[in-house]
């Protein structure tokens, strides 16, 4: 089955084989991009620091698309909120957790209807509605592991968010170069004099990896619901 979280995906897989393919081409022609004496202003060696700020866009777009195509597909499989994990639930109830901060009397009704929705929620039949504007997962800052995180607690998904150990390190690599480019903190010639092209297509094809496996926990996790609509009601 088709969801609208494959098309935010794909625009992701597309956007890194196109930078794959650039990082190609300037291998191939690196004869004539070469950081030597002869490439004083370091023109080769920026063009390689663009691949962080690139894979940083690539992921920074694809959490701001994603909580729209979540939403979406939810509502268009009519999923009742009893069949939701906590997580998400805590995402219905974002309005009523930003009242609970206030310090009022009127506030006391709202917390106590907030977890009176939440002991209610095992038999909770009412489908569920629009959540994109409340679930936030580009904040503005660099996406980075919380945001991966974030994705496998909200929907209470199995496993790790991580295909690979070096995830992690792959995320957090992106986010530093990325910033340290940004806010010129580092030099983008320095950055890109400390990897090679072979470092960077290894780089975008291991991003590349990793929101594969995200896609699929996320479209298993759909599956699912799928599945419950034409099954007995327990």
């Amino acid at each position: 089955m088709s969801y609208a979280v494959d098309a935010v995906f794909d625009e992701a897989a597309r956007l890194l084989e196109r930078e794959l393919r650039r990082l190609q081409a300037l291998d191939q022609a690196r004869d004539h991009l070469s950081d030597d004496k002869f490439d004083s202003e370091g023109v080769a060696a920026m063009s390689r620091a663009l691949t962080f700020v690139v894979c940083a866009g690539i992921l920074e777009q694809l959490m701001r698309e994603l909580p729209a195509a979540l939403s979406s597909d939810i509502c268009g499989l009519q999923v009742v909120r009893r069949r939701l994990p906590i997580g998400l639930l805590a995402i219905l109830e974002t309005a009523d957790f930003r009242r609970c901060a206030e310090q009022n009397v009127s506030v006391l009704t709202v917390r106590s209807k907030l977890v009176k929705n939440i002991v209610a929620h095992i038999d909770d039949d009412r489908t569920v509605a629009s959540f994109e504007d409340d679930l936030k997962l580009a904040d503005g800052r660099t996406v980075g592991e919380k945001q991966f995180a974030a994705l496998w607690d909200i929907l209470g998904l199995p496993g790790d968010w991580r295909n690979d150990p070096k995830d992690l390190f792959l995320l957090k690599e992106i986010q530093q170069k990325r910033n340290s480019i940004a806010h010129w903190e580092q030099d983008p010639v320095a950055v890109g004099r400390m990897k090679s092209y072979e470092n960077l297509q290894a780089v975008t094809r291991s991003l590349g990896l990793l929101l594969d496996h995200v896609r699929l926990h996320i479209c298993e996790w759909l599956d699912s619901y799928v599945d419950v609509r034409t099954a007995p009601v327990p």
